[in-house]
């Protein structure tokens, strides 16, 4: 049963029976009786009728106007609850005191800082520590405190809408890109059948564009993934090809909502299965993000075992079963440097694999849900989150914010003055907020013989480190493929299939910082068939030396794994140098890098009598030697096919 105590209704200051009229005027007490009526029995419109009336009767009714507040709060009408709660509070009423933490909080959901901080303050002045709000009213106080901060310091934002090709006369958000920037895909509210609804009802669909020619391009619907019930909050890989997605009270599910997935083969999306079990769970998981290199799903639950009621969590993908289902590690709560009591959302983790951006409810910003990110370092150590600042966040709700590979540019979705409903919109990110650039390398893995596309397994390593930070799989369909590259780093990429030789490349983004040039490589790989070559980019020495650097061992080792596996391949390595020198000391330098290769492939069990190995110092270039470029291709150690059986 409703109680007319607008200190009651609204913020459960005690339980305080109704008011015994305070009107002088029975009139007015009559209408306020039948207004008390239409309110206990949910008619809130015919209830302001009454109060109306009883206004005319008694301008300086207080419980008229108090319960107006409450009706008005009810209808989310916040500016005519504050006429009225302003009005009762210049009456002098015993309740003064509390209709100030009313007003502070409504002052405060309209972004008005200032008065919500005056009426917190006027609160905590005529109270004591012994009433109960007195330490929520010292905590408001601190958020307006904070807020009116953010306001004073702006930060750089001007954002762009993503024009009518992408947004429409529908709700359009939860953006979500490929690491190179070409492909959106993102959730649309339609009505019913993918149209206008007539009866009212809406749906949650997938909808995707492709960024050619200078613009995006216009948006169609996903009709491998969209059906008559909703899907949404989704997450696309890096590549563009693998797609994980939030859908509820579906058959088979483990909760009320599930993350699902889908593949994207030769540009035809496959039909969704449940990721399955830790990451779905009896509770809600909703809201995925997958981490460019694969390896971690961030996602929303509020299972049990969390810190507040929405928390953010992640779980390892060690790989896919044959089968199709994701192989998952056990899930992590991501702790209380990020989740608080109150609810965290929409996780988005860059592409650097470190930098995470999410919204909250309970850290300190502007109120509702704002944007924070946070950076980990190490493995599980997240630093403290930092709000977005003002005018990103607004006293509104802000979520579901993505950032580019390059990471100078974000996308979010907003109502903002001059959208149509929710749109989708870019802003340039200013510089404090930016993750770790990060650039890609893009192509295509085909057959060098037939020209075919050839599904082939690819592996990024830092040499440094002898780490694997990702791997992915070419197209099956057409061979293309695209895998990220922090900046700042050395990288091995190694490309292989079976029955070819290994693809090798280097990458050293040590001094780079550029993420706007990204590569591209068109890979042929060579079967392995007698005299072809293969050149190990990732085998490294000292200017004029021959002994191995550590840095090397990514590459051996991918040699030696290429020998168990095809046993019956007798193999040559050569060296070769550049012009720089007599050609004896090159010839002699070449011949004993070769050996050096050729001894640690001994060490590592590879049988001697499959291996010989030859210096030819300059006298087999790649490339002129009248440029730094040139002589870099020229120096390089190579193996190549001399017998197969």
């Amino acid at each position: 049963m409703k109680l007319i105590s607008i200190v009651v209704a609204l913020l459960l200051l005690g339980n305080l029976s109704a008011q015994v009229p305070s009107s002088k005027n029975k009139k007015a007490e009559k209408y306020f009786a039948g207004a008390q009526h239409y309110f206990q029995a949910g008619e809130n419109h015919r209830a302001i009728g009454e109060l109306e009336k009883a206004l005319q009767e008694d301008a300086c009714y207080v419980d008229a106007l108090l319960l107006m507040a409450d009706i008005y709060r009810e209808l989310r009408n916040d500016s005519l609850q504050v006429v009225y709660l302003e009005t009762a509070s210049k009456l002098g009423t015993e309740h003064a005191a509390k209709i100030d933490y009313v007003l502070g909080n409504t002052y405060y959901r309209q972004g008005k800082y200032d008065k919500s901080r005056e009426h917190f303050q006027s609160f905590l002045s005529n109270s004591t520590e012994k009433n109960s709000m007195y330490p929520k009213a010292v905590e408001k106080l601190v958020q307006c405190e904070f807020a009116l901060s953010l306001i004073e310091n702006v930060v750089e934002f001007n954002a762009v809408s993503l024009g009518e090709n992408v947004n429409s006369d529908f709700n359009d958000y939860w953006p979500s890109l490929t690491a190179d920037g070409q492909t959106i895909i993102f959730t649309r509210l339609v009505g019913e059948n993918g149209g206008s609804s007539v009866t009212g009802r809406f749906q949650e669909d997938f909808f995707i564009s492709d960024f050619s020619d200078g613009e995006w391009q216009p948006a169609k619907p996903v009709q491998s993934l969209n059906t008559p019930d909703n899907e949404g909050a989704q997450s696309i890989s890096a590549d563009g090809k693998l797609l994980f997605f939030t859908a509820c009270s579906q058959s088979g599910g483990y909760g009320s909502c599930d993350i699902y997935f889908s593949r994207n083969i030769g540009g035809t999306w496959t039909k969704p299965r449940n990721a399955g079990a830790p990451v779905n769970s009896p509770a809600w998981e909703s809201q995925p993000s997958i981490s460019a290199n694969g390896e971690y799903l961030y996602f929303v639950s509020n299972r049990q075992g969390g810190v507040g009621g929405m928390d953010i969590w992640r779980c390892r993908l060690n790989d896919f079963y044959a089968t199709g289902e994701p192989r998952w590690g056990q899930p992590q709560n991501l702790g209380e440097t990020i989740n608080t009591s109150g609810n965290e959302t929409s996780p988005f983790i860059h592409a650097d694999g470190k930098t995470l951006y999410f919204a909250s409810d309970k850290l300190l910003g502007l109120g509702g849900f704002d944007l924070f990110y946070s950076v980990l370092t190490g493995d599980s150590v997240w630093k403290t989150p930092v709000n977005l600042g003002y005018p990103i966040n607004t006293h509104k709700d802000e979520q579901g914010l993505v950032v580019e590979a390059s990471g100078t540019r974000a996308y979010y979705s907003s109502d903002r003055p001059g959208s149509n409903g929710v749109d989708i919109y870019r802003f340039d990110l200013y510089e404090q907020a930016r993750p770790t650039p990060v650039s890609y390398v893009k192509g295509k893995v085909f057959d060098k013989k037939s020209g075919h596309p050839v599904s082939a397994q690819i592996e990024l390593v830092d040499v440094d480190k002898d780490k694997l930070l990702g791997k992915t799989a070419s197209d099956q369909a057409n061979g293309e493929f695209l895998m990220c590259l922090p900046l700042g780093n050395e990288y091995a990429f190694n490309v292989s299939k079976s029955g070819y030789l290994f693809y090798s490349e280097n990458f050293a983004l040590k001094e780079a910082s550029d993420a706007n040039n990204p590569f591209y490589l068109d890979i042929a790989l060579e079967a392995i068939e007698i005299g072809n070559t293969t050149v190990l980019r990732n085998i490294f020495f000292d200017t004029g030396k021959f002994e191995l650097l550590e840095t090397s061992k990514t590459e051996l080792g991918k040699l030696v794994d290429f020998m168990e596996k095809n046993p019956k391949v007798k193999i040559e390595i050569g060296g070769h140098t550049d012009n720089v020198g007599s050609a004896e000391l090159n010839r002699e330098l070449s011949h004993n890098r070769a050996k050096s290769v050729y001894n640690y492939l001994i060490n590592s069990g590879v049988e001697a009598g499959r291996l010989n190995y030859q210096g030819y110092g300059f006298s087999v270039p790649v490339a002129p030697n009248d440029s730094d470029e040139g002589r870099a291709q020229n120096r390089r150690t190579e193996f190549k096919v001399v017998s197969k059986d």
